[in-house]
Parts: C-alpha cells; sequence; structure tokens
C-alpha cells in the first residue's frame, strides 16, 4: 500500500542521510497564517518538508543556469518552483506500487511531482527531452505519467480535461471503496473551460475524493475574472485559499480535506494565491528557522538535509549532458493504439446512437 501522508519523502531514505524518514500526521487545530504561531507538525514530517523545499529551491537555480548555458531551452530562463505545491502535494498519500494517491501537477510543475517521488535527474531530463525520459522525449508538457507513483502528466490543451480525468479516477477510486483521492492543478483561465465545469459536476454530484488546485494568476480586471468560491459553492463542494499561510497550516487543511474526500464528504477547490518569488521561498525559511527553534529538527540535522537536496540537484545537473538523446526511431515513432477508433454518433450522418450497421452485424452475430 501507499505511504499515508507524513511518511517519508519518495517513499525511501533521504539521499546523504542514510536513513528512511518515516512521520506521522499530528491531528490537531490548524495552523496560522505566516507570522502567527502555528502548531508544529512533528520533528520527522518537518524533515520531509524540509528537503522537498531545499531540493526545489536549488532545482529553479539549476533549470535556469542551465537555460543560461544552452543546456536547456532559453525559455525556462524564468522557471520557478512554487514550494507551497510541494506542501499540498506532500499531504496526500503517496506511493511506489500504483496504489496511492494520484497527481496531475499541471503547471505547477515539478513541485508537485517532486512530492510525488520524481527525482531532480527525472525532472532535467524531462525538460532536456532525453532519451531516457519515460516516454523516450515524445511527450510534452512539464510533467510525465508514472502511474506507479501516481503521477499523471499531460501536454496537450488545458481546458479542464485533467479535471475530468481524475474526477473519474476518483469516483472509481469510491466505488472500488479505496483510500485514494486525486489531486490536479488547474490554471484560472480553465474555468472558462466547460470541460472543467463537467469534471468538477461530476466530482460533486457524486462525492468524488477530488482535490482541485486553482492557481489565481489572473488580475482582478481581467474579463476572465470568476469569483472561485462561488464557483465551488454551486456545486457544493468545499472551497480554501492558501496564500502566505505557514507549511503547517497548509498541510493540515490538505490532509484534512483529504480525509473528507475518501470518507465520503466529496471534493474541495483551493484557490492558491500567486507570491512573489521571494515570498514563496521566505515561507521555507520561515518553516525552517521555526522547526529549529522548536527543536523539532536540531540545526545539524537540517545543514545534513540542506546538502542531501543540493547534492541530488547537483548530481543530476552534472550528469544531464551525458544523458543520450532519444534516437531517431523512437523520436519519430507514431503513438499508436491498437484499437480502431469509434466515431462519436453525434458526428455520424446523420447522427444517430445507434450503433453503427457493422458493430450491430457483429453484435446480432453473437
Amino acid at each position: 500500500m501507499g505511504t499515508p501522508p507524513g511518511d517519508a519523502v519518495n517513499g525511501a531514505e533521504i539521499p546523504g542521510l542514510g536513513r528512511r524518514v518515516t512521520g506521522l500526521v499530528i491531528s490537531g487545530p490548524a495552523g496560522s497564517p505566516r507570522g502567527r504561531s502555528v502548531t508544529p507538525l512533528g520533528g520527522r514530517v518537518a524533515e520531509d518538508l524540509l528537503y522537498l523545499g531545499f531540493q526545489g529551491r536549488f532545482l529553479e537555480a539549476s533549470v535556469r543556469n542551465l537555460a543560461g548555458s544552452g543546456l536547456l531551452d532559453t525559455g525556462l530562463s524564468d522557471f520557478g518552483i512554487d514550494v507551497r505545491t510541494t506542501v499540498i502535494a506532500r499531504a496526500m498519500r503517496c506511493g511506489q506500487d500504483g496504489r496511492g494517491d494520484l497527481c496531475h501537477p499541471g503547471l505547477r510543475s515539478p513541485g508537485p511531482a517532486l512530492a510525488f517521488g520524481a527525482t531532480p535527474l527525472e525532472v532535467l531530463r524531462h525538460l532536456a527531452r532525453k532519451g531516457t525520459t519515460p516516454a523516450s522525449a515524445r511527450t510534452g508538457g512539464w510533467s510525465w505519467t508514472d502511474v506507479r507513483r501516481g503521477v499523471m502528466g499531460w501536454g496537450g490543451a488545458r481546458g479542464g480535461m485533467m479535471t475530468q480525468v481524475l474526477a473519474g479516477a476518483a469516483l472509481a477510486f469510491k466505488q472500488r471503496g479505496e483510500d485514494r483521492a486525486a489531486l490536479v492543478f488547474e490554471t484560472r483561465a480553465t474555468l472558462q473551460a466547460g470541460g472543467w465545469h463537467e469534471g468538477m459536476n461530476l466530482a460533486g454530484a457524486v462525492r468524488a475524493p477530488l482535490i482541485v488546485v486553482v492557481e489565481d494568476g489572473l488580475p482582478s480586471d481581467s474579463s476572465e475574472e470568476t469569483d472561485v468560491e462561488a464557483v465551488a459553492a454551486s456545486y457544493g463542494v468545499a472551497f480554501e485559499r492558501v496564500a502566505e499561510d505557514a507549511h503547517e497550516r497548509v498541510f493540515r487543511m490538505v490532509a484534512s480535506a483529504r480525509r473528507r474526500a475518501v470518507s465520503g464528504e466529496g471534493p474541495t477547490v483551493i484557490v492558491l494565491v500567486p507570491l512573489a518569488e521571494e515570498d514563496s521561498w521566505a515561507l521555507h525559511d520561515d518553516f525552517a528557522a521555526r522547526v529549529v527553534a522548536r527543536g523539532d529538527v536540531t540545526q545539524s540535522v537540517l545543514d545534513d538535509i540542506e546538502s542531501a537536496a543540493a547534492t541530488a540537484v547537483d548530481h543530476a545537473s552534472g550528469r544531464l549532458n551525458k544523458e543520450p538523446g532519444p534516437s531517431a526511431r523512437d523520436a519519430l515513432a507514431p503513438v499508436l493504439t491498437d484499437a480502431v477508433p469509434v466515431v462519436p454518433w453525434t458526428r455520424r450522418d446523420p447522427p444517430s446512437p445507434a450503433p453503427p450497421p457493422s458493430t450491430q452485424r457483429a453484435v446480432d452475430a453473437d
């Protein structure tokens, strides 16, 4: 089974620390926003979040440096990781055997993907379109699919499709009675797409265990302005907002939303308020200072965690240039299935929901 919220990062040892990090979610009242007192999560959970934060910060700097040197696309020169997305994803039940929660990182990748077990080397391979990527460089977007670890990538048009897909997956979890939930990251503009509303309508109607994080990146005077809280209420789902909130509060809030979801209380929509880059990493620094001050971790352990994260990213950066590109056969091979495509009945001439004649003959013959 997958590990519950608060267990080891990537379900394995933290490199450089030589031990497995296993923690427990400590129940209790939610923490308070940044700058006020917060209830601690416990040392082991803190170590998980610290490692993910340091890893994200070093990976962000590495991608920018590689883009500046020409080893990655120059469009990645302003690449950024929102540390809050690692905290949100870490509060889910991550697994290594295909039985944990599912996560679509969307444009917030690789933050959520790191929390679900992706490594810096895998991220750099994907961004550089190396032949060692899971799909031999034939996938686009910011993330890839690894069902074993619960990462669901998508490089096509946004339009709320992944909310629809994960709403269906969440419904399957519920119908099978599994302790699993789905997490999807979307942009605010997605709320203008019918597909997103179809997914939310389904999830809300059947109380599927789905958590949708919407990045509120539109200016206040945008013509696409939508009251997300009102939309959530219209589908009968819970609503939360994350801004400059302490890691402790965000972790507990998402863990609570997940518990409600898998117990049949339905989805939650979370709005992620944009922060300046320095404010995002200040949240990580504040968290690190708090856990050391409280004695959750010692300064020596904090230094070890930071060093381990730096070593993992340095190794990935140094190895990237040695990674092979895709073979011509793989890069140019079409992505096909062995299934015969079925034309939707609405596109037949004339439109008819009845089975096509060839299919009907096969059914009659049986």
